[in-house]
C-alpha cells in the first residue's frame, strides 16, 4: 500500500510539474503567434535568392583559392578522402558528387557549391526573419544586408565548410519555429514530426561542423513546449534519440574510407581508437581551433569579433541590433533568449576558447570564418529593430496633414534613406571580395612547381604549400610532374610512413621497426635522420627540395635557393654562384606582378600573407649571397623583395650593404627613407638615424 501511494504521489507531482511547465510556456509563447508565409512572401524570398545567386555567380572564384582550407577541400572532395579533424564526412561526400559534375573546372564546381549553399541560407534566413518580425520589408532588407556583408559574400565564393554550417544553423532554427507553431495551433502530429526531424538534423549537422552545438540551446528556447509534448513518454523519447543517432551515421564514412587508404587520409582514422581521437580533435586542438600560437589576452578575441561585426553590418546595423534586442525582450521573450544565447556562445564564449594569436593575416583569417554564424544569428535582432524603426517612420508620416500618396511617398523615402548606409559601400565590397580573376593560388602553385625536376622529392611545410601541392596538385591536376610530396609535420609518424609506403612503393624508407636509440626525445632529430636516410638510400631520385630552409641538417648537407623552394645538396657539391644568381634573377623576373600585387588584396586575406611569404623567400636569396660575401648580388634580391612587399627591414639591410661596399649616397638615402617611414619607438629607427649621421659626417670629412 505504501509503495502504491508513493507511486501515486510521484505521478501527481510529475503531472503537476508538467502542467506548470505547460502553463509557463503557454504564457511565454503567447506573443509568438504563428505566421504562415503568403504567396508574396515566397515570391520575395525566391527573388532575393535569385538576385544573390546572380551576384555570387558573377564574382565566384574559377580557380583554386588560398582562402581557409579551400585547396584541401578541393583535393579531398574530388578524391573522396579524409579531411583534417573532425573530418566533415557529410560535406566531403557532397563535394565528391559536386566535383564530378561536368561543368567548369573542379575548383569552380566546389567554389560555386559554396555560392549555392549560401543562397539557400539566405532563403531560409528570410523565412525565419519574417516568421519572427511579421514584417516583409524589414526581413528582406536584413537578409540582403547579410548577403552583401563582406565576410558572408567572400565565403560564398570559395570552397569552404562554413556555408553548409550556416545553412544547417538557420535550417535548425526554422524547423524549431515551425514545431512551435504547430504546438501553438494544437497540431500535435505535425509538431511531433517536426521535432523528430529537428533531432535528426541536429545529429546530421554534427557530422559536418561541431560548432553547430552552439545553436542547440537556442532550439530549446524556441521550441521547449514542442519538445515536452512530443517526447513526453519513453517510447517517443527513445524514437527521438534513435533519430538523432541516425543523423550521426555519416561519421561511419571516416573509418570505412580510411581503411581503404585513400591518398588524402589525414591521420588514418581507420581503427576505433584513432577514429575517436580524430573526431574529438585530440591532436588538433580540442578546446581551441588548433594546437598553435596563443593569444596574449583572450578578451582581445571578443573585441576582434566586435570590430569584425562593425565591418559586416556597420554601426547602423549594430544600433538596430541593440534596438531589436530591447524590443524583442519586451515582446517576444523566448525568441530574445534563444538568439541572445547563440550570440553569447558563438560570439563571446567561442572566441575566448579559440584563443588564437591575432598576430598576422593568417591567424586573423583563420578565426574570422567562425564569425559568420554569430553574425547571422544576430540578424533577427537587426530585423526586429528595423521593423520597429520602419513602423515608427510610417506612423510619423501618417501624422502629417497631407494626402495619403504623399504620406506613403514620404514613408518609403525615409525607409530608403535609413537603409542607404548599408548599400553605399557595396561597390567597395565588390572590389574587395570579387574573386572571378583571382589567380594567385594557381600562379603560386605553378611558380613553386616550375623549378622542380621530375622524379624528385619535395618536403612540404606550411598550410598553404601543403594544401596546394599535396592535396590539390596531387589529386586534381591531371598533367603534373612526377614528384613525391612529403608533409614534414607528418614525417616520421607511423601512420604516415605506412601511407608513403603504399603510395610511393619505389621509395626506399626505413623498416617499420625503428631502432630504439633513434627515438630521441626531440622528434625533429628523428625526422632529420629519416630525411638523410632517404637521400642516402634512394639513388634513383633526381633531386630533393623543401619549402622551409630552417630545417636543421647535419654538416653533410646544405640548402641552396631554387626559386620558391630550396634544393638540398651535399655540402661537398659545389655551386656556381654566378649561374645560380642569373637563374634566380630570371625566375623571379618571370613572376606575374599582377597576381603578386599586395595592394590588390584586402587586410587579413591569406593572399596578402602569400605575397609577404614570396617576398621573404626572395629576401632569403639575398641572405644566401650576403653570407657568401657577394653583396651586390644580395642587393639585387633585396630590391626585388622590397618591390614585391615593402618591408622596412629589407630597406635597412640594403642600406647596410650599400655602406659596406662604399656606396655612401645610396646608403644615406635609404637610411633617411627608413627614418622618415619608421617609428621613433622602434630602436631600428634610431639606429638608422645614427648610421645616416655617421655616413654624412664621414662624407663631410672626406670632402
Amino acid at each position: 500500500m505504501e509503495k502504491a501511494s508513493l507511486r501515486i504521489s510521484l505521478s501527481k507531482a510529475t503531472a503537476g510539474m508538467s502542467a506548470r511547465l505547460r502553463r509557463y510556456f503557454k504564457g511565454l509563447y503567447t506573443s509568438a503567434q504563428p505566421y504562415h508565409l503568403a504567396r508574396g512572401d515566397k515570391l520575395l524570398a525566391l527573388a532575393i535568392s535569385l538576385l544573390f545567386l546572380f551576384i555570387y555567380a558573377l564574382t565566384v572564384s574559377h580557380h583554386v583559392n588560398v582562402a581557409g582550407d579551400s585547396p584541401e577541400i578541393l583535393g579531398t572532395g574530388y578524391s573522396l578522402g579524409i579531411m583534417h579533424p573532425p573530418g566533415y564526412p557529410t560535406y566531403t561526400m557532397l563535394c565528391y558528387i559536386v566535383s564530378h559534375a561536368p561543368v567548369g573546372s573542379i575548383a569552380f564546381r566546389l567554389n560555386f557549391f559554396s555560392s549555392i549553399l549560401h543562397v539557400l541560407t539566405l532563403y531560409v534566413l528570410f523565412v525565419v526573419l519574417i516568421k519572427i518580425t511579421r514584417h516583409r520589408a524589414a526581413s528582406a532588407v536584413t537578409t540582403a544586408v547579410i548577403g552583401i556583408s563582406p565576410l558572408f559574400w567572400f565565403y560564398s565564393l570559395v570552397a569552404e565548410v562554413f556555408p553548409l554550417n550556416d545553412l544547417f544553423a538557420v535550417l535548425l532554427v526554422l524547423v524549431a519555429l515551425m514545431a512551435r507553431e504547430a504546438w501553438l495551433e494544437n497540431r500535435s502530429k505535425a509538431c511531433r514530426r517536426l521535432i523528430f526531424l529537428l533531432l535528426f538534423l541536429c545529429g546530421l549537422s554534427l557530422t559536418h561542423h561541431q560548432t553547430i552545438v552552439l545553436v542547440f540551446p537556442a532550439l530549446l528556447f524556441l521550441a521547449a513546449p514542442a519538445f515536452l509534448d512530443s517526447l513526453g513518454n519513453i517510447r517517443r523519447a527513445a524514437a527521438g534519440v534513435a533519430l538523432f543517432i541516425s543523423g550521426l551515421l555519416p561519421y561511419a564514412y571516416i573509418p570505412l574510407r580510411a581503411a581503404q587508404k585513400p591518398y588524402a587520409n589525414f591521420g588514418d582514422p581507420s581503427s576505433l581508437s584513432s577514429f575517436l581521437a580524430f573526431i574529438s580533435r585530440r591532436y588538433y586542438g580540442s578546446s581551441r581551433l588548433w594546437i598553435g600560437p596563443q593569444a596574449s589576452h583572450r578578451v582581445d578575441m571578443v573585441f576582434d569579433y566586435l570590430k569584425t561585426l562593425d565591418k559586416q553590418i556597420y554601426m547602423l546595423g549594430i544600433l538596430l541590433v541593440l534596438l531589436g534586442m530591447y524590443a524583442m525582450a519586451r515582446k517576444r521573450r523566448a525568441d530574445f533568449l534563444a538568439f541572445f544565447t547563440v550570440f553569447l556562445l558563438a560570439g563571446v564564449v567561442f572566441p575566448l576558447i579559440a584563443n588564437v594569436a591575432l598576430s598576422n593575416p593568417f591567424y586573423v583569417s583563420t578565426i574570422e570564418r567562425f564569425y559568420l554564424m554569430p553574425t547571422i544569428m544576430l540578424s533577427p535582432f537587426a530585423a526586429f529593430g528595423l521593423a520597429e524603426t520602419i513602423e515608427f517612420l510610417k506612423d510619423a508620416a501618417k501624422r502629417m496633414r497631407a494626402r495619403k500618396i504623399i504620406q506613403g511617398t514620404l514613408a518609403v523615402s525615409l525607409v530608403l534613406l535609413l537603409c542607404l548606409p548599408f548599400y553605399l559601400p557595396i561597390k567597395r565590397t565588390y572590389e574587395k571580395v570579387n574573386l572571378r580573376n583571382d589567380l594567385i593560388g594557381e600562379g603560386y602553385l605553378e611558380d613553386l612547381i616550375r623549378p622542380i625536376a621530375d622524379n624528385s622529392v619535395l618536403f612540404l611545410s606550411g598550410d598553404v604549400p601543403i594544401q596546394l601541392v599535396d592535396y590539390y596538385y596531387q589529386s586534381c591536376v591531371k598533367e603534373k610532374k612526377d614528384i613525391t610530396t612529403i608533409i614534414w609535420s607528418f614525417w616520421g609518424q607511423p601512420w604516415y610512413m605506412q601511407h608513403l609506403r603504399k603510395w610511393y612503393p619505389e621509395l626506399n624508407l626505413p623498416s617499420e621497426e625503428t631502432p630504439v636509440d633513434l627515438q630521441v626525445e626531440n622528434a625533429s632529430y628523428y625526422r632529420i635522420w629519416l630525411l638523410e636516410h632517404v637521400i642516402e638510400n634512394n639513388p634513383q631520385i633526381s633531386a630533393y627540395y623543401c619549402i622551409d630552409n630552417k630545417i636543421l641538417l647535419s654538416d653533410d648537407y646544405r640548402f641552396v635557393p631554387g626559386g620558391l623552394v630550396y634544393r638540398i645538396l651535399p655540402s661537398s657539391e659545389s655551386v656556381d654562384d654566378d649561374t645560380l644568381f642569373q637563374s634566380l634573377v630570371d625566375f623571379f623576373g618571370e613572376l606575374d606582378p599582377g597576381i603578386y600585387d599586395y595592394s590588390a588584396y584586402g587586410e587579413n586575406r591569406r593572399e596578402l600573407m602569400l605575397v609577404q611569404y614570396v617576398s621573404t623567400i626572395i629576401n632569403q636569396c639575398a641572405s644566401y649571397f650576403r653570407d657568401r660575401g657577394q653583396l651586390e648580388k644580395a642587393i639585387t634580391f633585396n630590391a626585388m623583395a622590397y618591390t614585391l612587399y615593402p618591408f622596412q627591414e629589407y630597406e635597412f639591410q640594403t642600406a647596410e650593404m650599400y655602406a659596406q661596399i662604399g656606396n655612401w649616397a645610396e646608403a644615406s638615402a635609404l637610411f633617411e627613407d627608413y627614418v622618415e617611414k619608421g617609428s621613433y619607438l622602434d630602436s631600428k629607427t634610431w639606429e638608422a638615424l645614427i648610421k645616416r649621421e655617421e655616413i654624412n659626417l664621414e662624407e663631410g670629412l672626406r670632402r
